[in-house]
């Protein structure tokens, strides 16, 4: 139903998720910082599966008028384990198309937002059977924004955390906490 709730359970095993590094010092600018740089890339290598890799959701939001657009990526850094077996670090790339909505679950969020996916195979370098046709997926988060420049996620029916990050000049970027994904 939703993608990332689809993908965050498929194929997984948590083993110590790390948080995101978002930093309590915010910005209000409209350079908003790279969630990317600096993530932990590591701490997947003793689980369940033969191969693993460090699992993030990466999201850009730009918010107009009511409009919503923007991108979803599932970063995926291998393990050793993987990368003997011909694995190596890739991301799966979607684009979001939607409009902006009231909240559902999340009684003190800022504004809600109804997306849907559209899988991007050509930005997109995992092997095809990752995104398992993930595509023309309807994705309703509710979204906290800070006075600081902080973005709360949360997804819209069942309130759960999904990310966190900034936003300023109505565009939203967030990541998730790293989980470990087992293949």
């Amino acid at each position: 139903m939703y993608i990332l709730l689809g993908l965050l359970f498929a194929c997984s095993s948590e083993a110590d998720p790390a948080p995101a590094t978002v930093s309590p010092t915010a910005t209000k600018s409209s350079e908003l910082p790279d969630l990317v740089k600096g993530l932990n890339k590591g701490g997947c290598d003793n689980g369940p599966g033969e191969s693993g890799a460090a699992s993030y959701f990466v999201g850009e939001l730009n918010i107009s008028e009511g409009n919503v657009k923007g991108e979803e990526k599932w970063l995926l850094y291998a393990n050793e384990k993987w990368k003997t077996n011909n694995g190596a670090d890739c991301t799966v790339k979607w684009g979001l198309n939607g409009s902006k909505t009231t909240t559902q679950a999340c009684g003190s969020c800022t504004l809600g937002v109804a997306l849907t996916n559209s899988l991007d195979k050509v930005a997109s370098n995992c092997p095809e059977d990752m995104a398992k046709g993930e595509t023309g997926k309807a994705i309703n988060y509710d979204i906290d924004l800070k006075e600081d420049g902080r973005a709360i996620i949360y997804f819209s029916r069942s309130g759960k955390k999904v990310g966190e990050g900034y936003h300023a000049n109505g565009k939203i970027k967030y990541v998730t906490d790293m989980s470990c994904r087992w293949f």
